[in-house]
């Protein structure tokens, strides 16, 4: 009964989380503000919206191909329409419960290349771990961005240090202090100091595995590639509308930035998606409302849609029941 609770609870509470942020960001907005949300759909060049689509699509698929490269040296020679169909599954199963759409990806490969799960699963948690390096990166190059910009002065005087548009920089100070908790709790606490340097002895020997693979520098040229895909589809969406179609490249890396870290906290980034990607913009003083909803409603039925095509075309395989050796 407890666990079923509990269960439920990991369901209810982030989608509940995420409906409140989207209630409290709508209720935020004025008139005109919501007509030129519903307005973007309407106004919205296709063009560069399906172009953003494709560079979005090319980033899954390079993510599928290159998981290959991890199961190679593992004795797996898995399809690519497999992994494909496997990386878009556990998309749209992360938007039900946080998180699990990597244990429904390696258990799709158990039953469809007789990848043992446990071998699959590490290999998601490598990627996983080279995400956190490139979201890092990321973060890097927006805080550097951020600096050479006009906009700078303004946000960090006094002045303004209250406007509610400064998210790039209230995430990186609510980053500093987890960080110093986390210190004080590495040095005061055994327990917390054995998790985390076994996080991080995983984490060399994930970097040495990815090393030792005989195709590791593709390895990297798709890792670079996925991202520069993420990161430049914010741009072409841009250019689907003239409020946004002359945005700054610190304004591309923030709002990414953002739109990413809220994917990472809530199912989709439901409700604070918009949110902070709004609050980006306005930093660069572009009052437009319409873009973050707009980008966050078309790439999340993008997602849905290629997700639960991708999972009925695996489950009309076969299941294969011997384990390779």
């Amino acid at each position: 009964m407890k666990e079923s609770v509990i269960k439920l609870l990991k369901i209810v509470v982030p989608i509940s989380i995420g409906i409140y942020l989207t209630w409290y960001f709508l209720s935020g907005l004025d008139a005109i503000q919501i007509q030129e949300a519903k307005d973007t759909f309407v106004r919205a060049d296709y063009r560069w919206v399906f172009l953003g689509l494709l560079i979005a699509f090319l980033s899954h698929l390079s993510r599928a191909y290159r998981w290959i490269f991890l199961l190679e040296p593992l004795g797996y020679n898995v399809r690519l329409s497999n992994s494909f169909h496997s990386v878009m599954a556990g998309y749209v199963i992360n938007y039900t419960v946080p998180r699990s759409g990597e244990f429904a990806r390696a258990g799709l490969m158990a039953s469809y290349e007789n990848v043992p799960f446990e071998k699959g699963f590490a290999t998601i948690v490598i990627e996983r771990i080279l995400d956190v390096i490139m979201l890092g990166l990321v973060f890097t190059i927006t805080g550097i961005l951020q600096t050479q910009t006009d906009q700078f002065d303004a946000i960090t005087n006094a002045e303004t240090a209250k406007n509610p548009s400064n998210i790039v920089y209230s995430i990186l100070i609510l980053g500093f202090i987890f960080a110093i908790i986390a210190v004080i709790f590495y040095i005061k606490s055994e327990k917390f100091k054995s998790f985390v340097n076994e996080k991080i002895l995983g984490f060399i020997e994930g970097l040495k595995s990815v090393w030792a693979m005989n195709k590791k520098w593709a390895f990297l040229a798709h890792t670079v590639f996925i991202w520069s895909c993420y990161v430049g589809s914010i741009w072409i969406f841009a250019q689907a509308f003239p409020e946004t179609s002359m945005m700054e490249l610190g304004c591309v890396f923030g709002a990414f930035f953002v739109g990413a870290s809220a994917i990472a906290i809530l199912p989709g980034g439901i409700g604070i998606y918009p949110l902070w990607v709004t609050q980006v913009l306005l930093i660069y003083n572009i009052d437009y409302a319409g873009f973050g909803i707009f980008i966050w409603v078309v790439q999340t039925i993008f997602i849905v849609a290629i997700g639960l095509l991708s999972l009925f075309l695996i489950q009309r395989q076969p299941k294969l029941v011997e384990e390779k050796t």
